[in-house]
């Protein structure tokens, strides 16, 4: 069910879920931008995490940013895959016969696979298992993710894109307030480069992972259900060889827009700052790659994208593509489990 797009880099892509590497790399770029206040830290912190590094590449002065750690990217992304697959019916699901049944037939059967959650619930056999991975479980093994990504950084200074928020209550009897509590914010238009990059993934796999970074809009601090972020994606990588780390991308868009006479500490930083230096940044960070490389940016990039976005708005189309997926992972895993003496 491949997108019909995608059908001229199907090269690019395994013809079915491969058993041992083969190196197929395609690499997504973006940028992360706040929309709303958000909060990064780990459930519980009192302040957000960040770390200082050299603010560029070729300028070593140290600066302190705001980082984003993998699961806070990540895992939104996932919750965002498993509840499309909830919606359209693909949880609950069972295998039976060596066939998978789902809803109330699902339901019925005694080794049935109800659902699947994170952390603890994950069921071994589905899509975002099979992409993203899973640690240790019993019966089952662990499976290594096919989808990379490491801590993005912000690049403006920490100091500079935060600010401390208190909130008061009103008690009703009294007519008086008090603060309750006080955070550390992330303000809005804060921009986090990023690349999240697929490994061996056929090409539906590869459209599910996409559809779930531009569905997900809500990141950072689970517990506030704050923190609008847009996924801008600026190209896709089709390569042997990962690109560059995240910092990398960060300190390449700091050296450009200093360069260009921008001001990071005074001047506001706009999504077309970004936008106008992009295309120099990842040909700078990818002129001396060790491997292949096929960028797909502008009219081609966004002749994919739309292709997603339709995919997602057509019910029936989704309803179709997420079972036919499904069904493939499914099949997958028991031939694996079969072969390694577990089913």
């Amino acid at each position: 069910m491949t997108l019909k797009v995608l059908e001229s880099y199907q090269k690019y892509f395994v013809p079915a879920i491969p058993r041992t590497p083969t190196n197929r790399y395609a690499s997504i770029i973006l940028l992360r931008e706040t929309k709303s206040y958000a909060i990064f830290t780990t459930e519980g912190g009192e302040e957000q995490d960040v770390e200082e590094v050299s603010a560029g590449q070729s300028h070593s002065e140290k600066i302190t940013r705001l980082v984003m750690f993998k699961r806070k990217q990540v895992a939104p992304e996932r919750r965002t895959g498993k509840a499309l697959l909830r919606q359209y019916g693909i949880f609950p699901y069972a295998i039976k016969d060596g066939k998978v049944v789902y809803g109330e037939e699902a339901l019925r059967e005694k080794d049935h696979y109800a659902d699947c959650y994170l952390p603890e619930g994950l069921c071994t056999h589905c899509p975002d298992c099979l992409i993203y991975g899973y640690a240790a479980i019993e019966g089952e093994g662990a499976r290594r993710a096919r989808l990379m990504t490491d801590t993005c950084f912000s690049i403006r200074p920490y100091q500079i894109i935060q600010k401390q928020i208190k909130f008061n209550v009103i008690d009703e009897a009294t007519h008086t307030s008090g603060t309750i509590t006080e955070y550390d914010y992330t303000t809005p238009g804060v921009f986090l480069p990023a690349v999240e990059t697929t490994v061996d993934l056929t090409a539906d796999e590869f459209v599910y992972v996409l559809g779930n970074i531009l569905r997900t809009s809500r990141y950072g601090k689970e517990g506030t259900r704050q923190g609008f972020v847009r996924n801008h994606i600026l190209a896709i990588a089709f390569s042997d060889v990962e690109l560059f780390a995240n910092l990398e991308f960060t300190q390449a868009f700091y050296d450009a827009l200093v360069e260009a006479g921008k001001n990071l500490v005074d001047d506001p930083l706009t999504l077309a700052d970004l936008l106008e230096h992009a295309p120099s940044v990842i040909q700078k960070l990818t002129a001396n790659l060790t491997g292949r490389l096929r960028l797909v940016t502008g009219d081609e990039l966004e002749a994919i994208l739309q292709d997603v976005r339709e995919l997602n708005q057509d019910e029936e189309r989704l309803r179709a593509f997420l079972k036919n997926l499904h069904e493939q992972a499914v099949s997958f895993a028991i031939k694996v489990a079969e072969t390694e003496g577990r089913g």
